[in-house]
């Protein structure tokens, strides 16, 4: 290969120790906009080397396959790394703890487009808990309407008054009415909750898969053969490299 390639483990190497500290967990090895391409086309480049080669017993298709497995390998390394790292950082910016904006500037042209976009849901999500922890919280401090008392009506003794013409008044005071019971306040009926059962899908893994953060905040570990309920956006980049399949789930 030619001198001007690219080291992926040299930079496999530097994505990782910058994982290794808290403070540093989202932040990004700077790549050029079109590493990918560029890294592609190595690969194809050492792919044809390959085939040209006549003897697949000689040292030199040893080596150029050995370069070639070694390359893909760093590069699903990087590429599932750097995408937690994206993972992280959107879903801290999206819940306001992570004041300073990600450096897109780091980002490939394929991984800012992904940022912006989940970053836009994950935003989303973030909303709709805010607000229904909100209203469960201003429920619990609404106080219950105390109930009113009845008050008690008392009769009062016939009175003996002699009138004018000798005669006995008898005069009866009506009991009063009870005061009626103030209706009690109607509680605000809860909105519906957001039906988020769409954005997840069950998927099986077709490989190991080393640990990422959701776009749900949890962190996962996942093993070949295992079946998981992942988000749609997490799912999708499984499945698009060819690292998980749907299951389609009968209800």
């Amino acid at each position: 290969m030619p001198d001007s390639s690219i080291n992926l483990n040299n930079i496999l190497r530097e994505e990782r120790k910058l994982k290794k500290t808290k403070v540093q967990e989202s932040k990004l090895v700077p790549l050029e906009s079109d590493f990918y391409s560029k890294i592609s086309r190595q690969i194809q480049d050492i792919e044809d080397e390959k085939k040209r080669s006549e003897d697949i017993y000689s040292t030199k298709y040893a080596i150029i396959e050995d370069e070639l497995k070694t390359a893909r390998k760093a590069l699903d390394d990087l590429i599932n790394l750097r995408t937690a790292k994206i993972i992280t950082g959107a879903s801290l910016r999206a819940s306001s703890k992570q004041r300073e904006k990600t450096d897109l500037d780091a980002m490939t042209q394929e991984e800012q487009r992904f940022y912006n976009r989940l970053l836009e849901l994950m935003t989303e999500w973030w909303e709709w808990q805010k607000g229904l922890i909100n209203k469960a919280r201003v429920k619990e401090k609404q106080p219950s309407p105390a109930p009113q008392e009845v008050p008690r009506v008392e009769n009062k003794p016939e009175e003996n008054d002699e009138g004018i013409d000798g005669g006995i008044n008898l005069e009866r005071k009506a009991p009063q009415e009870a005061v009626p019971q103030e209706n009690r306040q109607k509680e605000p009926s809860s909105e519906g909750k957001k039906d988020i059962s769409k954005e997840y899908i069950v998927v099986r893994l077709l490989k190991d898969i080393p640990t990422f953060v959701g776009v749900d905040g949890r962190n996962y570990t996942l093993a070949k053969e295992d079946v998981a309920v992942l988000s749609a956006v997490n799912a999708k980049a499984l499945i698009n490299r060819n690292a998980a399949i749907q299951i389609s789930v009968k209800r």
